[in-house]
């Protein structure tokens, strides 16, 4: 049993000492790695949130720095766009106030001309009215021409029957011829 004790309890004891010497040896060192990790990562994330906050801090100073230019920038493309709205309003005024005394002298030349049109319109139809009078004057005289051609033609005519009708127009008899 002696031996039995030995191999089964006693050696398996020492070894059970052993081993819990050096587990409680690394079990310390474990503890004092992780205590020593757990403070670098401690450390790591304090860094590391010291630097994000550094970031976000940068990001929100750019961010409000751009959100100010492009304001600006808004702001001038704004000012630029109501300046040149302005200046095609002035030149859109001017022009229309050109136009409007352009179309106002237009329309003055207008009524001259109508008026102008209007006289020679009746001149015309003066003229038209002459020419008509004239022509019906002239083709008048004509009929009263032709009338008094026909009027002496059948004068002359009624005179060459009257005077074929008397004696005076009628040849005498011959003389007698001579016994010979």
């Amino acid at each position: 049993m002696k031996k039995t004790l030995l191999t089964y309890i006693v050696i398996p004891g020492i070894m059970l000492g052993i081993f819990v010497f050096f587990y409680l040896g690394a079990v310390e060192q474990m503890n004092a790695k992780a205590k020593t990790q757990a403070e670098a990562k401690a450390l790591a994330d304090a860094e590391e949130a010291k630097r994000k906050k550094e970031i976000e801090d940068k990001a929100t100073e750019d961010a409000v720095r751009r959100q100010r230019e492009r304001e600006a920038e808004e702001a001038a493309k704004a000012k630029k766009k109501e300046d040149e709205y302005q200046a095609v309003m002035t030149q859109l005024r001017n022009e229309t106030a050109d136009y409007n005394t352009q179309a106002d002298k237009l329309a003055k030349e207008v009524g001259d001309l109508e008026i102008a049109i209007s006289q020679a319109r009746s001149n015309k139809e003066k003229l038209n009215r002459e020419t008509f009078d004239l022509a019906k004057q002239v083709e008048l005289d004509k009929i009263a021409r032709r009338n008094a051609e026909i009027e002496i033609q059948r004068m002359v005519e009624r005179t060459g029957k009257r005077v074929a009708d008397t004696s005076v127009a009628t040849l005498p008899p011959p003389p007698p011829l001579p016994a010979n």
